[in-house]
């Protein structure tokens, strides 16, 4: 479902992004857990700046239209 959010939602100024299997790749996920303070969830969308993590949502909170406002 998450990952149907992203890949539905359209903008240029969104260039790339990752899929990160928490399972797998668990201490990728506990690094990105641990630099920005925030406890695992699967699914979940972390959008990130420049380094800075700009938002964060899980399972049904995850709204593509919201990103907008975070990208101008």
């Amino acid at each position: 479902m998450a990952l149907y959010r992203v890949e539905g939602f359209n903008s240029e100024k969104i260039n790339e992004y990752y899929y990160l299997d928490l399972i797998r790749y668990r201490d990728i996920s506990n690094e990105i857990s641990k630099k920005f303070n925030l406890e695992h969830q699967s699914p979940q969308v972390l959008l990130i700046i420049n380094g800075d993590l700009i938002y964060n949502a899980s399972h049904n909170a995850i709204k593509p239209n919201e990103w907008g406002a975070y990208l101008e």
